[in-house]
């Protein structure tokens, strides 16, 4: 089916979407270093079964897909980290924005090394996603050191995601699905396992840890590990220009139901940075 990869993509924006709204009361009452572990760990774990469970073929000579495949595993697991630390200081609706913008980067990327064209509109949507993370970057308060701890952490994240999702559109064809998954789970594995080896730290946790909440932790985590195997196959599926920015609308959903249910409050910075964003992503998406 022609649009096979446009089901992964819608699933795995409506999931991360609601996972992304989760992930702020988590981060507060089982702190970051928890949050990423665990999220890294259920996404890696996910890889690899996924790997395991397809057919893959030998790999190919050149060991630079292999290593990028690798890299993009470290990578997105190591955005999951200054997600989280970025949520401790900032809303949802700022540092899931800031966060989701990245696949302009994976865009851009892949024309520059790719080959794949961008039309006038996507340029134009190109420039509307930059609007949307100058205006939520721009804080005219002074001594706002939480808002600028939580926008930097967010750029971070962008950056670092931007650059997963092009390793993993530049080494999927080359490796086929299996492979990937399973040189993904390395990377996400390697990073967890180094980073719970870190000295811990005080993470800030106020609210006691009960059923509850280790219940909302669980659901952030399997909801990073769905959405990331589901956006993995399509990228397999389809164009990186199309799936990149789709998989992007997910902070619409997380940004609109965290004012409903976490009563965050929608100011004008966060209400014009969503309908930059809004446009920007459909005019990227070139659908």
């Amino acid at each position: 089916m022609a649009l096979e990869w446009l089901a992964w993509v819608l699933g795995a924006t409506v999931i991360w979407g609601f996972g992304t709204l989760a992930s702020k009361p988590g981060t507060e009452r089982l702190g970051s270093r928890t949050m990423g572990i665990g999220t890294t760990l259920i996404e890696g774990a996910a890889f690899g079964l996924i790997g395991l469970a397809l057919p893959r073929g030998a790999l190919p000579p050149d060991p630079l897909y292999a290593a990028a495949a690798v890299s993009a595993g470290a990578l997105g697991a190591i955005g999951y980290l200054f997600f989280y630390e970025g949520m401790r200081f900032g809303t949802v609706g700022l540092v899931g924005t800031i966060s989701a913008a990245c696949p302009m980067l994976t865009v851009v990327l892949s024309v520059v090394f790719l080959g794949e064209t961008l039309g006038a509109l996507q340029v134009l949507g190109i420039a509307l996603i930059m609007l949307c993370i100058l205006v939520l970057a721009y804080d005219p308060r002074r001594g706002s050191a939480t808002r600028r701890a939580a926008v930097l952490l967010s750029l971070a994240g962008f950056f670092v995601w931007g650059i997963w999702g092009f390793l993993v559109k530049a080494s999927v064809d080359a490796l086929g699905e299996g492979s990937l998954d399973l040189l993904l789970a390395a990377g996400y594995l390697g990073v967890t396992a180094g980073y719970a080896a870190l000295p811990r730290r005080p993470n800030g946790a106020a609210a006691p840890q009960g059923r509850k909440t280790w219940a909302l932790g669980l659901f952030v985590f399997l909801a990073g590990g769905l959405s990331a195997v589901a956006l993995t196959i399509a990228y397999d599926l389809g164009p990186a220009a199309a799936v990149a920015p789709i998989s992007g609308t997910y902070p619409i959903i997380a940004t609109l139901a965290a004012a409903a249910v976490l009563k965050e409050r929608l100011d004008w910075r966060i209400a014009v940075a969503l309908a930059a964003f809004a446009a920007g992503i459909v005019l990227l998406s070139g659908l």
